[in-house]
């Protein structure tokens, strides 16, 4: 849980480096490093969104910057009840000791995840609703898609293939370890693991190893650090009996929240799969259907087409193992949002 607010003070961009830039180089995994703050499940989402390019500037437009036509405001977009929507915060956020107390870049001179981070706090009511959910809320708000989720203790035959498809065809995964009590959340494995902790699923590789092949997952911790150690992490002894040409290929680094483990490790080790992706098209089957767009508008009515709000379950956003009672600006959130009770 986070101490209280009395030395957390709001500082700009330009407080915080010289030189800050929006987006440098593209946007990256290396981008997202959790903070003070319980949102890996978000920091997941926003991981597999910079594996597609087209998504990531739908929701992150084009054209921003700390330099041309700099006015301390930035613009994202959500994907909220059936159209986008937009979401202006200031580029304020909130620091400790001169440093970004949640959501940072690798570098400290890009801002645009930690801003990303605060627009999602401001359409959801605070930076204290991000703390605890489930990453496929971040994927659906991020692309308007449709989600599935795979239990790995029993999962299907043609799951490294499904996997493979959804990846070229730019959806967004995400995998987690279940626990069997609150007091497991955040637990670390003896092979540097971390149960009840959102990853994400950024590639997947068959490659040639001694002789047969091994399929290879890719995963990333949003931690940016605490890595699998076990059997194809990085700098493991598999990769002396890999093509060196191939190992440069997969680009195996050290310590940046980034590794690979073979595929049936990942299903011994990991609980369940979230998939979203853009299309109802099936991904286990390579048919192609060609689908119409209906959208039909209503609303709830109490008694009618709905009951009266409820206080989510302990499973959902609301109960959270980290705190943030620090408001996201001095501004109203957009469209009204405001917690349930």
């Amino acid at each position: 849980m986070l101490g209280g607010t009395q030395a957390v003070v709001r500082m700009v961009s330009h407080e915080l480096c010289p030189s800050p830039q929006f987006i440098a180089g593209g946007a990256t995994r290396a981008d997202i490093c959790q903070g003070d703050l319980g949102d890996c499940w978000l920091l997941a989402a926003i991981a597999s969104l910079t594996l597609n390019e087209e998504l990531l500037h739908r929701v992150v437009p084009r054209d921003q910057s700390f330099q041309e036509s700099y006015a301390g405001i930035f613009r994202f977009q959500f994907w909220q009840h059936g159209e986008w929507v937009q979401v202006v915060v200031d580029d304020s956020l909130p620091t400790r000791d001169g440093q970004l107390l949640f959501l940072r870049s690798a570098n400290g001179r890009e801002f645009w995840s930690a801003l990303l981070e605060k627009a999602y706090a401001k359409l959801l009511g605070s930076y204290e609703a991000l703390a605890g959910g489930s990453t496929v809320e971040g994927f659906e708000d991020f692309t308007g898609g449709i989600s599935e989720f795979f239990d790995l203790k029993k999962p299907p035959t043609s799951l490294f293939q499904i996997i493979r498809k959804a990846l070229r065809a730019g959806s967004l995964l995400a995998c987690s370890i279940d626990v069997s009590s609150a007091a497991e959340v955040e637990d670390i494995t003896c092979q540097q693991l971390v149960k009840s902790h959102a990853y994400s699923v950024t590639g997947v590789e068959e490659v040639d190893f001694r002789g047969r092949p091994e399929k290879l997952i890719r995963l990333r911790n949003p931690w940016g650090e605490v890595e699998w150690t076990g059997a194809w992490s990085d700098n493991a002894p598999e990769w002396n009996d890999v093509d060196p040409r191939k190992k440069e290929e997969l680009d195996t680094k050290a310590e940046d929240g980034e590794f690979w483990m073979s595929f049936s490790e990942f299903l011994r080790q990991f609980s369940r799969l979230e998939i979203c992706r853009w299309s109802p098209d099936s991904l286990s089957s390579e048919e192609a259907h060609k689908w119409d767009l209906v959208l039909s508008n209503g609303r709830w009515a109490r008694g009618s087409t709905a009951d009266s709000c409820q206080n989510p379950p302990a499973t959902q956003r609301g109960e959270a193992h980290h705190c943030a009672h620090f408001p996201v600006e001095e501004t109203e959130s957009p469209r009204g949002y405001a917690p349930c009770g």
